[in-house]
Protein backbone atom coordinates (compact mmCIF):
# COMPACT_ATOMS: atom_id res chain seq x y z
CA UNK A 1 0.00 0.00 0.00
CA UNK A 2 1.60 3.23 -0.89
CA UNK A 3 2.89 5.57 2.08
CA UNK A 4 0.17 8.18 3.52
CA UNK A 5 1.21 11.80 2.72
CA UNK A 6 -0.54 15.04 3.67
CA UNK A 7 -2.18 16.92 0.17
CA UNK A 8 -0.80 20.45 -0.48
CA UNK A 9 -3.68 22.90 -1.50
CA UNK A 10 -3.41 22.52 -5.21
CA UNK A 11 -5.23 19.07 -5.23
CA UNK A 12 -7.43 20.66 -2.66
CA UNK A 13 -8.28 23.78 -5.30
CA UNK A 14 -9.15 21.11 -7.81
CA UNK A 15 -11.71 19.84 -6.18
CA UNK A 16 -13.36 22.72 -4.93
CA UNK A 17 -13.59 23.98 -8.84
CA UNK A 18 -14.67 20.30 -10.00
CA UNK A 19 -17.04 21.05 -7.66
CA UNK A 20 -18.24 24.54 -8.99
CA UNK A 21 -18.06 23.91 -12.20
CA UNK A 22 -20.97 20.87 -11.81
CA UNK A 23 -22.73 23.46 -9.19
CA UNK A 24 -22.12 26.69 -10.13
CA UNK A 25 -20.79 28.14 -13.00
CA UNK A 26 -23.53 26.18 -15.22
CA UNK A 27 -20.17 25.35 -18.12
CA UNK A 28 -19.70 21.17 -16.70
CA UNK A 29 -20.78 18.55 -18.83
CA UNK A 30 -23.81 18.30 -17.09
CA UNK A 31 -25.14 21.80 -16.91
CA UNK A 32 -28.98 22.58 -18.07
CA UNK A 33 -28.69 26.18 -16.26
CA UNK A 34 -30.61 28.99 -19.20
CA UNK A 35 -28.69 31.55 -20.62
CA UNK A 36 -30.08 34.06 -18.50
CA UNK A 37 -28.50 31.50 -15.12
CA UNK A 38 -25.32 31.06 -16.90
CA UNK A 39 -24.81 35.17 -17.40
CA UNK A 40 -25.11 35.33 -13.72
CA UNK A 41 -21.90 36.13 -11.41
CA UNK A 42 -19.60 33.22 -11.38
CA UNK A 43 -18.19 32.05 -8.05
CA UNK A 44 -14.68 32.84 -6.91
CA UNK A 45 -12.67 29.97 -7.41
CA UNK A 46 -8.77 29.32 -7.31
CA UNK A 47 -7.70 26.73 -9.76
CA UNK A 48 -4.60 26.02 -7.50
CA UNK A 49 -2.93 27.90 -4.22
CA UNK A 50 -3.01 32.00 -4.43
CA UNK A 51 0.14 31.38 -2.93
CA UNK A 52 1.73 30.28 -6.16
CA UNK A 53 1.67 33.57 -7.23
CA UNK A 54 4.50 34.63 -4.48
CA UNK A 55 7.20 36.90 -6.06
CA UNK A 56 5.18 37.08 -9.31
CA UNK A 57 3.93 40.04 -10.61
CA UNK A 58 2.96 42.52 -14.27
CA UNK A 59 3.37 45.89 -15.16
CA UNK A 60 -0.26 47.56 -15.97
CA UNK A 61 -0.55 50.38 -18.91
CA UNK A 62 0.16 52.65 -15.90
CA UNK A 63 4.01 50.89 -15.00
CA UNK A 64 2.18 49.69 -11.85
CA UNK A 65 3.61 46.56 -10.51
CA UNK A 66 0.19 44.26 -10.20
CA UNK A 67 0.38 40.76 -7.87
CA UNK A 68 -0.58 37.71 -10.10
CA UNK A 69 -2.30 36.26 -6.72
CA UNK A 70 -5.93 37.23 -7.52
CA UNK A 71 -9.59 35.56 -8.08
CA UNK A 72 -11.09 36.20 -11.44
CA UNK A 73 -14.61 36.91 -11.17
CA UNK A 74 -17.51 35.89 -14.16
CA UNK A 75 -18.22 38.59 -15.87
CA UNK A 76 -21.96 39.72 -15.90
CA UNK A 77 -23.16 41.83 -19.22
CA UNK A 78 -25.47 43.99 -16.09
CA UNK A 79 -22.59 45.46 -15.37
CA UNK A 80 -19.84 47.66 -17.46
CA UNK A 81 -16.90 46.76 -15.67
CA UNK A 82 -15.82 43.97 -12.38
CA UNK A 83 -13.63 44.27 -10.85
CA UNK A 84 -10.54 41.34 -10.31
CA UNK A 85 -10.00 41.09 -6.61
CA UNK A 86 -6.22 41.06 -5.47
CA UNK A 87 -5.63 39.01 -2.48
CA UNK A 88 -2.83 39.20 -0.65
CA UNK A 89 -0.31 35.66 -1.32
CA UNK A 90 -1.64 33.21 1.56
CA UNK A 91 -4.96 34.72 2.21
CA UNK A 92 -7.06 32.24 0.83
CA UNK A 93 -7.95 28.72 2.29
CA UNK A 94 -6.28 28.42 5.04
CA UNK A 95 -5.11 24.99 4.64
CA UNK A 96 -3.67 26.05 1.53
CA UNK A 97 0.60 25.29 1.15
CA UNK A 98 3.27 27.40 -0.61
CA UNK A 99 3.60 26.13 -4.76
CA UNK A 100 6.16 28.40 -5.98
CA UNK A 101 8.35 26.89 -8.33
CA UNK A 102 6.70 23.18 -7.76
CA UNK A 103 5.19 20.50 -10.11
CA UNK A 104 1.49 20.21 -9.20
CA UNK A 105 0.49 16.44 -9.18
CA UNK A 106 0.01 15.84 -12.82
CA UNK A 107 3.46 17.29 -14.23
CA UNK A 108 2.51 20.74 -15.16
CA UNK A 109 4.69 23.14 -14.20
CA UNK A 110 2.39 25.60 -11.91
CA UNK A 111 4.70 28.56 -13.58
CA UNK A 112 2.88 28.09 -16.91
CA UNK A 113 -0.66 28.33 -15.13
CA UNK A 114 -0.95 32.48 -16.05
CA UNK A 115 -1.56 30.69 -19.73
CA UNK A 116 -4.60 29.98 -18.58
CA UNK A 117 -5.60 33.12 -18.24
CA UNK A 118 -5.27 33.99 -22.06
CA UNK A 119 -7.97 35.74 -23.26
CA UNK A 120 -8.36 38.00 -20.14
CA UNK A 121 -8.01 42.28 -21.03
CA UNK A 122 -6.46 43.05 -17.60
CA UNK A 123 -5.89 46.72 -17.12
CA UNK A 124 -6.13 48.91 -14.25
CA UNK A 125 -7.28 45.86 -12.35
CA UNK A 126 -10.39 46.08 -13.98
CA UNK A 127 -11.94 43.29 -16.67
CA UNK A 128 -13.45 45.07 -20.07
CA UNK A 129 -16.67 43.95 -21.42
CA UNK A 130 -14.87 43.22 -24.61
CA UNK A 131 -12.91 40.39 -23.27
CA UNK A 132 -15.93 38.21 -22.26
CA UNK A 133 -15.54 35.92 -25.30
CA UNK A 134 -11.65 35.53 -24.49
CA UNK A 135 -12.89 35.15 -20.44
CA UNK A 136 -15.31 32.55 -22.15
CA UNK A 137 -12.56 30.38 -23.77
CA UNK A 138 -10.41 30.59 -21.17
CA UNK A 139 -12.96 28.84 -18.43
CA UNK A 140 -13.46 26.65 -20.75
CA UNK A 141 -10.05 25.98 -21.19
CA UNK A 142 -9.55 25.30 -17.25
CA UNK A 143 -13.15 22.93 -17.17
CA UNK A 144 -10.96 20.84 -19.49
CA UNK A 145 -7.60 21.37 -17.65
CA UNK A 146 -9.33 20.27 -14.50
CA UNK A 147 -10.77 17.45 -15.83
CA UNK A 148 -8.32 15.92 -16.79
CA UNK A 149 -5.85 16.83 -14.13
CA UNK A 150 -8.29 15.15 -12.10
CA UNK A 151 -8.54 11.43 -14.03
CA UNK A 152 -4.98 11.99 -14.12
CA UNK A 153 -4.23 11.65 -9.97
CA UNK A 154 -3.39 7.51 -8.94
CA UNK A 155 -6.04 5.88 -6.87
CA UNK A 156 -4.41 5.91 -3.64
CA UNK A 157 -4.02 10.25 -4.22
CA UNK A 158 -7.80 10.03 -4.40
CA UNK A 159 -8.35 7.80 -1.28
CA UNK A 160 -5.71 10.17 0.65
CA UNK A 161 -7.87 13.43 -0.49
CA UNK A 162 -11.49 10.99 0.92
CA UNK A 163 -9.90 11.13 4.00
CA UNK A 164 -9.29 14.72 4.88
CA UNK A 165 -12.67 16.45 5.84
CA UNK A 166 -12.76 19.62 3.22
CA UNK A 167 -11.54 17.22 0.06
CA UNK A 168 -14.39 14.51 1.22
CA UNK A 169 -17.05 17.06 1.19
CA UNK A 170 -15.90 18.18 -2.10
CA UNK A 171 -16.01 14.51 -3.21
CA UNK A 172 -19.55 13.29 -1.97
CA UNK A 173 -21.05 16.31 -3.87
CA UNK A 174 -18.99 15.52 -7.04
CA UNK A 175 -20.55 12.42 -7.01
CA UNK A 176 -24.01 13.81 -6.46
CA UNK A 177 -23.97 16.28 -9.08
CA UNK A 178 -21.34 15.66 -11.88
CA UNK A 179 -23.19 13.34 -14.65
CA UNK A 180 -19.73 12.65 -16.64
CA UNK A 181 -19.24 8.93 -16.05
CA UNK A 182 -15.36 9.90 -16.01
CA UNK A 183 -15.34 11.44 -12.87
CA UNK A 184 -18.15 9.29 -11.33
CA UNK A 185 -15.99 5.87 -12.66
CA UNK A 186 -12.37 7.47 -11.28
CA UNK A 187 -13.61 7.71 -7.68
CA UNK A 188 -15.17 4.69 -7.93
CA UNK A 189 -12.42 2.60 -8.99
CA UNK A 190 -10.51 4.54 -6.33
CA UNK A 191 -12.32 3.24 -3.74
CA UNK A 192 -12.76 -0.15 -5.65
CA UNK A 193 -9.24 -0.36 -4.99
CA UNK A 194 -8.40 1.13 -1.58
CA UNK A 195 -12.36 0.36 0.39
CA UNK A 196 -11.32 -0.65 4.08
CA UNK A 197 -8.93 2.33 3.94
CA UNK A 198 -12.09 4.53 3.43
CA UNK A 199 -14.15 2.83 5.61
CA UNK A 200 -12.17 3.13 8.70
CA UNK A 201 -11.81 6.25 8.36
CA UNK A 202 -13.67 9.38 10.27
CA UNK A 203 -14.42 11.43 6.96
CA UNK A 204 -13.37 8.96 4.53
CA UNK A 205 -16.56 6.75 5.50
CA UNK A 206 -18.78 9.48 4.44
CA UNK A 207 -17.23 9.31 1.16
CA UNK A 208 -17.38 5.56 0.81
CA UNK A 209 -21.37 5.66 1.98
CA UNK A 210 -22.26 8.26 -0.36
CA UNK A 211 -20.23 6.29 -3.29
CA UNK A 212 -22.09 2.72 -2.94
CA UNK A 213 -25.59 5.21 -2.52
CA UNK A 214 -25.05 6.74 -5.86
CA UNK A 215 -22.57 4.07 -7.77
CA UNK A 216 -25.31 1.21 -10.30
CA UNK A 217 -26.10 -2.64 -9.69
CA UNK A 218 -22.88 -3.72 -11.05
CA UNK A 219 -20.71 -1.20 -9.40
CA UNK A 220 -22.33 -2.28 -6.25
CA UNK A 221 -21.84 -5.91 -6.42
CA UNK A 222 -18.60 -5.25 -7.21
CA UNK A 223 -17.78 -3.69 -4.24
CA UNK A 224 -19.57 -5.99 -2.15
CA UNK A 225 -17.58 -8.84 -3.35
CA UNK A 226 -14.73 -7.09 -3.06
CA UNK A 227 -14.83 -6.08 0.96
CA UNK A 228 -16.73 -9.31 1.77
CA UNK A 229 -14.30 -11.54 0.21
CA UNK A 230 -11.72 -10.54 2.10
CA UNK A 231 -12.97 -11.91 5.61
CA UNK A 232 -9.92 -10.65 7.42
CA UNK A 233 -10.15 -7.36 6.38
CA UNK A 234 -13.76 -7.26 6.71
CA UNK A 235 -13.76 -8.37 10.31
CA UNK A 236 -10.77 -5.60 11.10
CA UNK A 237 -13.07 -3.27 9.47
CA UNK A 238 -15.83 -3.92 11.27
CA UNK A 239 -13.86 -3.78 14.93
CA UNK A 240 -13.22 0.45 13.92
CA UNK A 241 -16.27 2.36 14.57
CA UNK A 242 -16.03 4.26 11.69
CA UNK A 243 -16.25 0.98 10.11
CA UNK A 244 -19.07 -0.53 11.79
CA UNK A 245 -21.15 2.53 11.49
CA UNK A 246 -20.46 2.50 7.55
CA UNK A 247 -21.29 -1.56 7.47
CA UNK A 248 -24.24 -0.83 9.22
CA UNK A 249 -25.73 2.00 6.80
CA UNK A 250 -24.31 -0.63 4.15
CA UNK A 251 -26.48 -3.04 5.18
CA UNK A 252 -29.68 -0.21 5.09
CA UNK A 253 -28.65 0.14 1.74
CA UNK A 254 -28.55 -3.51 0.50
CA UNK A 255 -31.86 -3.82 2.16
CA UNK A 256 -33.68 -5.17 -1.06
CA UNK A 257 -30.86 -5.98 -2.76
CA UNK A 258 -29.64 -9.56 -3.49
CA UNK A 259 -25.91 -8.58 -3.05
CA UNK A 260 -26.93 -8.67 0.79
CA UNK A 261 -26.42 -12.49 0.79
CA UNK A 262 -22.62 -11.71 0.56
CA UNK A 263 -22.83 -9.36 3.79
CA UNK A 264 -24.39 -11.72 5.22
CA UNK A 265 -22.51 -14.60 4.36
CA UNK A 266 -19.41 -12.72 5.90
CA UNK A 267 -20.92 -11.67 9.51
CA UNK A 268 -22.07 -15.46 9.04
CA UNK A 269 -18.30 -16.29 8.89
CA UNK A 270 -17.06 -14.48 11.71
CA UNK A 271 -20.08 -14.13 14.09
CA UNK A 272 -18.18 -15.36 17.22
CA UNK A 273 -15.41 -12.96 16.55
CA UNK A 274 -17.69 -10.14 16.01
CA UNK A 275 -20.05 -10.84 19.11
CA UNK A 276 -17.11 -10.53 21.22
CA UNK A 277 -16.50 -7.06 20.22
CA UNK A 278 -19.10 -4.24 21.16
CA UNK A 279 -18.61 -2.28 17.42
CA UNK A 280 -18.59 -4.91 15.44
CA UNK A 281 -21.56 -6.85 17.41
CA UNK A 282 -23.61 -3.60 16.13
CA UNK A 283 -23.28 -4.79 12.28
CA UNK A 284 -24.85 -7.54 13.64
CA UNK A 285 -27.56 -6.24 15.67
CA UNK A 286 -28.05 -3.95 12.37
CA UNK A 287 -29.16 -7.15 10.53
CA UNK A 288 -31.26 -8.07 13.26
CA UNK A 289 -33.14 -4.71 13.32
CA UNK A 290 -33.40 -4.09 9.45
CA UNK A 291 -33.62 -7.53 7.76
CA UNK A 292 -36.53 -9.84 7.23
CA UNK A 293 -36.26 -13.49 9.18
CA UNK A 294 -35.59 -15.19 6.03
CA UNK A 295 -33.02 -12.79 5.15
CA UNK A 296 -31.33 -13.52 8.84
CA UNK A 297 -32.12 -17.46 9.02
CA UNK A 298 -28.01 -18.06 8.89
CA UNK A 299 -27.59 -14.84 11.47
CA UNK A 300 -29.78 -16.82 13.85
CA UNK A 301 -28.67 -20.57 13.67
CA UNK A 302 -24.86 -18.92 14.12
CA UNK A 303 -26.35 -17.69 17.64
CA UNK A 304 -27.76 -21.43 18.43
CA UNK A 305 -24.22 -22.83 17.77
CA UNK A 306 -22.48 -21.28 19.40
CA UNK A 307 -24.32 -19.66 22.04
CA UNK A 308 -22.61 -21.25 25.25
CA UNK A 309 -19.33 -20.02 24.24
CA UNK A 310 -20.77 -16.41 23.97
CA UNK A 311 -22.84 -16.45 27.46
CA UNK A 312 -19.67 -17.10 28.92
CA UNK A 313 -17.48 -14.24 27.54
CA UNK A 314 -17.92 -10.94 29.18
CA UNK A 315 -18.58 -8.92 26.03
CA UNK A 316 -20.13 -11.83 24.26
CA UNK A 317 -22.83 -12.51 26.84
CA UNK A 318 -23.86 -8.45 26.20
CA UNK A 319 -24.06 -9.14 22.63
CA UNK A 320 -25.97 -12.20 22.79
CA UNK A 321 -28.44 -10.35 25.24
CA UNK A 322 -29.39 -7.58 22.64
CA UNK A 323 -29.27 -10.58 20.23
CA UNK A 324 -32.24 -11.87 22.20
CA UNK A 325 -34.42 -8.88 22.55
CA UNK A 326 -34.02 -7.91 18.77
CA UNK A 327 -34.62 -12.00 17.66
CA UNK A 328 -37.98 -12.58 15.82
CA UNK A 329 -39.55 -16.02 14.65
CA UNK A 330 -39.40 -19.63 15.65
CA UNK A 331 -35.74 -19.40 15.73
CA UNK A 332 -36.03 -17.24 19.16
CA UNK A 333 -37.78 -19.73 20.91
CA UNK A 334 -35.18 -22.61 20.31
CA UNK A 335 -32.51 -20.45 21.31
CA UNK A 336 -33.88 -19.58 24.95
CA UNK A 337 -34.46 -22.98 25.40
CA UNK A 338 -31.27 -24.03 25.03
CA UNK A 339 -30.32 -21.03 27.23
CA UNK A 340 -32.77 -22.18 29.64
CA UNK A 341 -31.83 -26.22 29.47
CA UNK A 342 -28.12 -24.55 30.81
CA UNK A 343 -29.32 -22.28 33.41
CA UNK A 344 -28.04 -24.16 35.93
CA UNK A 345 -24.62 -23.77 34.63
CA UNK A 346 -24.86 -20.26 33.49
CA UNK A 347 -25.82 -19.35 36.94
CA UNK A 348 -22.74 -19.84 38.59
CA UNK A 349 -20.78 -18.35 35.79
CA UNK A 350 -19.63 -14.23 36.14
CA UNK A 351 -20.90 -13.55 32.46
CA UNK A 352 -23.32 -16.43 32.36
CA UNK A 353 -25.62 -15.58 35.21
CA UNK A 354 -26.31 -12.25 33.59
CA UNK A 355 -27.51 -14.25 30.14
CA UNK A 356 -29.83 -16.06 33.06
CA UNK A 357 -30.95 -13.05 34.52
CA UNK A 358 -32.14 -11.21 31.04
CA UNK A 359 -34.16 -14.38 30.79
CA UNK A 360 -35.39 -13.76 33.38
CA UNK A 361 -36.73 -10.23 33.07
CA UNK A 362 -38.77 -11.14 29.43
CA UNK A 363 -41.39 -11.26 31.57
CA UNK A 364 -42.23 -15.50 30.46
CA UNK A 365 -44.21 -16.86 33.17
CA UNK A 366 -42.86 -20.46 31.59
CA UNK A 367 -39.73 -19.44 30.87
CA UNK A 368 -39.26 -18.18 34.55
CA UNK A 369 -40.65 -21.31 36.03
CA UNK A 370 -38.06 -23.79 34.26
CA UNK A 371 -35.18 -21.63 35.09
CA UNK A 372 -35.90 -21.56 38.62
CA UNK A 373 -37.15 -25.08 38.86
CA UNK A 374 -33.92 -26.23 37.61
CA UNK A 375 -31.89 -23.90 39.98
CA UNK A 376 -33.94 -25.62 42.04
CA UNK A 377 -31.46 -26.88 45.31
CA UNK A 378 -28.60 -24.38 44.39
CA UNK A 379 -30.17 -21.03 45.63
CA UNK A 380 -28.44 -21.06 48.92
CA UNK A 381 -24.58 -21.70 47.31
CA UNK A 382 -25.63 -19.00 44.48
CA UNK A 383 -26.84 -16.68 47.32
CA UNK A 384 -23.03 -16.46 48.39
CA UNK A 385 -21.67 -15.54 45.22
CA UNK A 386 -21.23 -11.97 44.16
CA UNK A 387 -23.35 -11.95 40.89
CA UNK A 388 -25.22 -15.40 41.57
CA UNK A 389 -26.84 -13.77 44.81
CA UNK A 390 -28.01 -11.00 41.85
CA UNK A 391 -29.54 -13.87 39.93
CA UNK A 392 -31.27 -15.46 42.91
CA UNK A 393 -32.81 -12.01 44.12
CA UNK A 394 -34.68 -11.84 40.27
CA UNK A 395 -35.84 -15.41 40.90
CA UNK A 396 -37.78 -13.82 44.07
CA UNK A 397 -38.98 -11.01 42.25
CA UNK A 398 -40.16 -12.92 39.34
CA UNK A 399 -44.16 -13.21 39.96
CA UNK A 400 -44.97 -16.42 41.51
CA UNK A 401 -40.55 -17.86 41.89
CA UNK A 402 -40.36 -16.75 45.40
CA UNK A 403 -41.36 -20.05 46.69
CA UNK A 404 -38.22 -22.07 44.96
CA UNK A 405 -35.75 -19.72 46.94
CA UNK A 406 -37.25 -19.70 49.90
CA UNK A 407 -37.66 -23.22 50.16
CA UNK A 408 -34.10 -23.70 49.36
CA UNK A 409 -33.65 -21.41 53.01
CA UNK A 410 -35.88 -23.27 54.91
CA UNK A 411 -34.11 -26.24 53.96
CA UNK A 412 -30.90 -25.41 55.49
CA UNK A 413 -30.48 -25.65 59.85
CA UNK A 414 -31.00 -22.22 61.57
CA UNK A 415 -26.80 -21.68 62.22
CA UNK A 416 -26.85 -22.01 58.26
CA UNK A 417 -29.46 -19.51 57.28
CA UNK A 418 -27.49 -17.22 60.23
CA UNK A 419 -24.15 -17.63 58.75
CA UNK A 420 -26.02 -16.55 55.32
CA UNK A 421 -27.94 -13.78 56.69
CA UNK A 422 -24.69 -12.20 57.92
CA UNK A 423 -22.76 -13.15 54.62
CA UNK A 424 -21.31 -9.70 52.13
CA UNK A 425 -23.95 -11.13 49.56
CA UNK A 426 -26.17 -13.75 51.28
CA UNK A 427 -27.96 -10.72 53.46
CA UNK A 428 -29.29 -9.12 50.73
CA UNK A 429 -30.86 -12.70 49.36
CA UNK A 430 -32.29 -12.86 52.93
CA UNK A 431 -33.54 -9.39 53.43
CA UNK A 432 -35.34 -9.34 49.75
CA UNK A 433 -37.38 -12.98 50.84
CA UNK A 434 -38.25 -11.42 54.10
CA UNK A 435 -39.98 -8.65 51.78
CA UNK A 436 -40.90 -10.50 49.18
CA UNK A 437 -43.21 -13.39 51.16
CA UNK A 438 -44.41 -10.96 53.90
CA UNK A 439 -46.39 -9.37 50.62
CA UNK A 440 -47.24 -12.56 48.22
CA UNK A 441 -47.00 -15.08 51.00
CA UNK A 442 -47.66 -14.83 54.48
CA UNK A 443 -47.01 -18.77 55.44
CA UNK A 444 -43.23 -18.61 54.14
CA UNK A 445 -42.99 -15.25 55.58
CA UNK A 446 -43.65 -16.86 59.57
CA UNK A 447 -41.52 -19.60 58.81
CA UNK A 448 -38.60 -17.82 57.86
CA UNK A 449 -38.81 -15.34 60.60
CA UNK A 450 -38.81 -17.98 62.98
CA UNK A 451 -35.72 -19.57 61.57
CA UNK A 452 -34.40 -16.43 61.84
CA UNK A 453 -35.35 -16.06 65.63
CA UNK A 454 -32.13 -16.03 67.17
CA UNK A 455 -31.79 -12.32 65.28
CA UNK A 456 -29.51 -11.25 68.02
CA UNK A 457 -26.67 -13.00 66.51
CA UNK A 458 -27.05 -10.66 63.11
CA UNK A 459 -26.36 -7.51 65.13
CA UNK A 460 -22.86 -7.83 63.67
CA UNK A 461 -21.12 -6.70 60.24
CA UNK A 462 -23.25 -7.00 57.47
CA UNK A 463 -26.21 -9.32 59.26
CA UNK A 464 -27.07 -5.82 61.07
CA UNK A 465 -29.20 -5.34 57.71
CA UNK A 466 -30.67 -8.09 58.30
CA UNK A 467 -31.17 -7.52 61.85
CA UNK A 468 -32.51 -3.36 61.42
CA UNK A 469 -35.24 -5.14 59.05
CA UNK A 470 -36.78 -7.09 61.46
CA UNK A 471 -36.28 -5.14 64.57
CA UNK A 472 -38.20 -2.48 62.96
CA UNK A 473 -40.80 -4.51 61.30
CA UNK A 474 -40.88 -5.65 57.56
CA UNK A 475 -42.73 -3.71 55.25
CA UNK A 476 -45.75 -4.71 53.30
CA UNK A 477 -44.61 -2.87 50.46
Amino acid sequence: MPVSYPFDSATESLLFSLRNISLGNGNGPSSTRTQEQSSQLAAATPLFSQSIWSGHSFSNARGDSMPLNGYVYGYDPNYQQQTVSAVNSGSGDPSMAIWANRENPVGQNLANISEGRRGLNVSHGILSPNSSMGHQQSFNRAVFDNINAFLALQDYDIIELGKTQCCSVQLQKILSSWKDSKITNKIFEAVFEYPFDLMTDEYGCHLFVKLIQSCNEIQLGRIIVKITSQSQLFYKASLNKNGAQTMQKLIKVLVRSPWISHVISALHRRFKDMMFNREASSVIMQCLETLDDQQNEVIYLAAINHYRDLATHVMGCISLNNFITNMRGPRRGQLLDLITSNAAFLAKDPSGNFVVQHLLGLGDVNLNEKICFLLKGKFVELSSLRYGSHLVEKCLKSPGMARYVVNDLLKINDYQLLQLAKHRYGNFVVQRALKITKKENISLHIHLLKKLQNHDALNIAFGKKVYDLIAHGVPDN
